[in-house]
């Protein structure tokens, strides 16, 4: 079986920035376990990543010997090398470039009778998180199977976006009755189910994601004693909440040796917001680490006397998995797919109630017969999620429908 993978998310490989986080660790894991079981693998993208995800293929090494589908179009090729050539120019620009891309995209795009040829060598296009181009929709002969991580953009927006230059317009919109997907968790499945009904409950399935082997339990001399959080900067992550309450909880109980550690991506219009909020206390218990590379985070895990997530919504949410790995206590929230992933290793609390997260913060901090239970079964919870279980169970599902 020759199986089109669409690896846009891979094209971030060589950047450092908040792209390298949930869904670009799925696509890369997915990618290395078919590539394990000697999957027929061919990658595609989308165009505005077309040069970047050459780069990639040629620069490193794991990615060498995977062909990619070839760029034909050449107002698509236009826009792909525009969007290249100011990856390292100011940010307004790169914003301005992307943006005409997009409603290149959105408006007039048409289809590229050269790209839909190419598509006559495969039965089975499979999208780890990027909406099919117009071609891969219109190919009657694929099975096409897609993973939908969240209904998160439904939620804030209250239904399907109308605006066609939404991204998740594209993705959203080309939901249908005829296709396959796969979700990441239970709850996700339930909410594509509750707002797209018509996909029939046989064509959807959920597959638990897995957690990176070099996750594991690293302690290191390290005197500072911290709680750890790393998430993207969005009111969705519920950050504030956790700022807040750190600072309530340390001041109530006179607590002068904990230190607040923050990593993760920046998102701009949050920005502000969350330095106002670390403005109105004492800005040296907090340590802004901003985006962590893969191999400095089991040591940041590893070493925190506990993680907090007090997320509002989540698809899956991979840092609690990740933390509990690692050998550390986790206090997260009590609401969408997170309960699956801590089950009883961990602190579920109400994200939106105050003495339930300095409670937990309490907890932790000094019950240490508690806390090591909390290490003790999330390293057993952990080792029920790998990305091994979770790709032979996509692969099963592929195969089944494609008969």
């Amino acid at each position: 079986m020759k199986i089109l993978f669409d690896a846009t998310e891979l094209s971030y490989y060589l950047e450092e920035s908040g792209h390298r986080a949930g869904v670009f660790f799925v696509a890369l894991n997915l990618f290395r376990e078919l590539k394990k079981m000697d999957t027929d693998l061919t990658f595609c993208c989308n165009f505005k990543r077309y040069y970047f995800l050459k780069d990639v293929l040629s620069q490193i090494e794991e990615f060498q010997g995977i062909k990619l589908l070839e760029e034909n179009s050449l107002l698509n090729l236009i826009f792909a090398k525009l969007n290249y050539i100011v990856k390292n120019a100011p940010k307004k620009i790169q914003y301005g470039v992307l943006s005409l891309s997009r409603y290149y995209e959105n408006i007039f795009y048409r289809k590229s009778l050269k790209n839909s040829k190419q598509l006559d060598d495969f039965s089975v296009y499979f999208s780890p998180f990027t909406p099919p181009s117009d071609e891969i929709m219109q190919a009657k002969h694929l099975k096409r199977f897609m993973m939908l991580h969240d209904v998160i953009p439904l939620l804030e927006g209250g239904g399907v976006p109308a605006n066609r230059r939404l991204w998740c317009y594209k993705l959203y919109n080309s939901i249908n009755v005829n296709d396959f997907y796969v979700t990441n968790s239970e709850n996700t499945r339930k909410d594509i189910l509750k707002y797209f009904p018509f996909i029939k409950g046989e064509n959807i399935k959920t597959t638990l994601l897995g957690v990176n082997e070099n996750f594991r339990p690293c302690k290191s001399e390290n005197n500072l004693k911290y709680v750890f959080s790393l998430c993207t900067l969005g009111k969705r992550k519920n950050l504030i909440f956790a700022i807040k309450n750190f600072f309530e909880f340390i001041n109530r109980f006179k607590i002068n040796d904990l230190y607040l550690v923050l990593g993760g991506g920046v998102w701009k219009k949050f920005e502000k917001e969350l330095y106002r909020t670390i403005g109105e206390f004492d800005k040296s218990k907090i340590i802004m680490k901003g985006y962590v590379k893969d191999e400095e985070l089991p040591v940041l895990y590893s070493n925190a006397l506990m993680f907090i997530y007090p997320s509002l919504y989540e698809g899956f949410g991979l840092p609690v998995l990740e933390a509990m790995k690692c050998g550390c206590p986790v206090i997260t929230s009590d609401v969408s797919s997170l309960p699956e992933v801590i089950g009883n290793a961990g602190i579920q609390i109400n994200p939106k109630n105050d003495e339930e997260l300095i409670s937990a913060y309490k907890k932790m901090y000094f019950d240490n017969f508690f806390r090591e239970l909390c290490i003790e079964r999330g390293l057993i919870r952990a080792k029920q999620f790998s990305w091994a279980r979770c790709t032979s169970e996509l692969l099963e599902f592929i195969e089944a429908k494609s008969v």
